[in-house]
């Protein structure tokens, strides 16, 4: 249903892109990229489990296909990107997957102050790293299926001030694996559904020439399907600042409050197979809260070094059937050793934590690594990397929390062949 749904939009962003095509400049970058991962903990297992829940290492293989692609006239853009991933686990094959990758944004200008825009996605993979990316939490390797659809306006009131609303709506549905661990069967059934719809509207004003000030509206409600039917509603009010110091230094900021109201169905109650919640229904229960926003970020670049930092506060929907509240830094630098040989060290840390009545859950997780990468040809490039990863949950259910911590080790080659043309 997913993939009909976007191929549809997909199709009808295309024809509406070309069709309005006079002169159009656009480009094709096809891709391959190779990967062989040694992973100590492919499930984020604490150290203490055993049996079927047990700490399970792998190494994996990925071939990865891939397209990006621009296309541009003077009133119109539509840019996209195309990749399917086959994973292939040597011991553990129940975790085979087929992970894909659809992406398709387009904008028309209806007239030199009038915009309209629409971006489009669906993902099929495995929540091992996009849960932890979506809401700082890590669960085990199930299949999720992601479908969201955004349209848009803009206009530009005046040469300085600028106004856009738009809407997104955010489908998310997790796959049980068929796997002969009945324990991550069992519990990865108990990952919540989940619909979110949003609404947001953005003023952006031009200080001066290097400074932007904006302020957003924006609400959201997200829904849980299943027994455990929790729904949510928020209301964030923020304002925003954007500084450009020089072209190689930007610093942005962003503070506000969010305002939430809740109905509870159920609650996560036992984390005994850690990552594996055990959700367990209780009565309804309703309540507000509010939560403060804020998203800071810089950028510093050199002549061969550049260091990219955020630090960030919000919330999140989860697997889980809850709101997460997410505290996010990260910081990553980046080298120019050659002018064929690169590398970079990358770390981040996030704090999540989930409430309710009678629950108070926690969870921290940081990872670091450094990584090479080698220019062969113009076209061939050779990288590997390493990755160190720690994640500690506690809650007021379990005596002591839990924690599990996961070694990666990983040797990629991608080419890519891009493809320019005018008319």
């Amino acid at each position: 249903m997913g993939t009909r749904t976007w191929a549809g939009l997909a199709i009808i962003m295309s024809l509406w892109a070309t069709n309005l095509a006079v002169a159009a400049d656009w480009s094709l970058v096809p891709a391959v990229n190779l990967k062989t991962e040694y992973n100590s903990n492919i499930n984020t297992t604490s150290g203490g489990s055993t049996g079927s829940a047990g700490q399970l290492s792998d190494f994996i293989f990925t071939l990865n296909p891939s397209a990006a692609f621009i296309y541009a006239t003077e009133a119109s853009k539509l840019q996209g990107n195309i990749g399917i991933s086959q994973l292939l686990y040597v011991k553990n094959t129940e975790y085979n997957h087929t992970d894909q990758n659809y992406q398709i944004n387009g904008q028309y200008s209806l007239t030199p102050r009038f915009n309209i825009s629409l971006t489009s996605s669906f993902i099929s993979d495995s929540t091992a790293q996009q849960e932890l990316l979506a809401s700082g939490l890590s669960i085990t390797r199930v299949p999720r299926l992601a479908l969201a659809v955004g349209p848009g306006i803009s206009y530009n009131l005046t040469e300085r001030l600028s106004a856009s609303l738009n809407y997104n709506f955010n489908k998310v549905t997790y796959q049980p694996v068929q796997t002969t661990q009945s324990q991550n069967s069992q519990n990865s059934q108990n990952y919540q559904n989940y619909s979110s719809q949003a609404v947001s509207l953005m003023w952006q004003y031009l200080l001066s020439e290097k400074t932007t000030v904006s302020n957003t509206f924006s609400g959201t409600e997200t829904t849980y399907t299943g027994t455990n039917a929790n729904d949510y509603k928020s209301l964030l009010v923020s304002l925003g600042v954007n500084h450009k110091f020089s072209e190689r230094w930007q610093f942005n900021a962003a503070g506000g409050v969010n305002y939430s109201s809740y109905t509870n169905n159920s609650q996560i109650s036992s984390a005994g197979q850690f990552p594996n919640f055990v959700s367990v229904p209780t009565q309804k229960q309703k309540g507000t809260n509010f939560s403060p926003y804020f998203n800071l970020g810089a950028t510093r670049q050199w002549t061969n070094l550049s260091i990219t930092g955020s630090f960030s506060r919000n919330q999140q929907a989860s697997a889980y059937g809850y709101i997460s509240q997410v505290n996010a830094l990260s910081l990553a630098i980046n080298y120019q050793f050659t002018q064929r040989l690169s590398g970079s060290l990358g770390g981040s840390y996030s704090l999540s934590s989930q409430s309710s009545n009678t629950t108070q859950n926690q969870n921290n997780y940081y990872t670091v690594g450094p990584q090479l990468k080698y220019q062969i040809t113009e076209r061939l490039t050779a990288s590997s990397a390493y990755t160190f990863s720690n994640q500690n949950y506690q809650g007021n259910n379990i005596s002591g929390g839990n924690s599990a911590q996961v070694h990666s080790i990983s040797l990629m080659l991608t080419y890519a062949y891009p493809i320019h043309y005018q008319k």
